[in-house]
C-alpha cells in the first residue's frame, strides 16, 4: 500500500497504553480494532493492534481515494483478531478498492 509516495504498510505503530517496548514496527500482535475516519474525506483507517505482552499500539492508513479507504476498511474489519503476519501477507487484487 502506497499513498502519495509513501509506503502505508505495516503502519507505525504508536503506543497507546502496556508494559510493551514503546517503539515497535512491523506486522506484530493482533488486529483487535479498526476505524475509518470520520473526517471528511474519510480517506484514513485506523488499526488498533494487541501484543501477546498486553500492549496496544494505534496505527494509521492513509489514502488516495476513499473508495480505497472504504473497501480496506471492510477487508479489515473482518480480519479482526486475526495477526497482523496473516493480514499482512494476504494478496489483494491491483483492482482492489477502485
Amino acid at each position: 500500500m502506497v499513498c502519495d509516495g509513501v509506503r502505508m504498510w505495516p503502519p507505525k505503530w504508536l503506543q497507546t497504553y502496556g508494559p510493551g517496548k514503546r517503539l515497535v514496527a512491523g506486522e506484530i500482535g493482533k488486529l483487535d480494532a479498526v476505524f475509518l475516519s470520520t473526517i471528511t474525506p474519510p480517506d484514513r483507517v485506523y488499526l488498533v493492534i494487541v501484543t501477546d505482552e498486553g500492549s496496544c499500539y494505534m496505527g494509521t492508513l492513509m489514502f488516495e481515494r476513499v473508495a480505497s479507504a472504504k473497501a480496506i476498511f471492510d477487508l479489515l474489519y473482518k480480519q479482526m483478531n486475526k495477526s497482523l503476519l496473516i493480514i499482512g501477507a494476504m494478496d489483494l487484487p491491483a483492482d482492489f478498492g477502485n
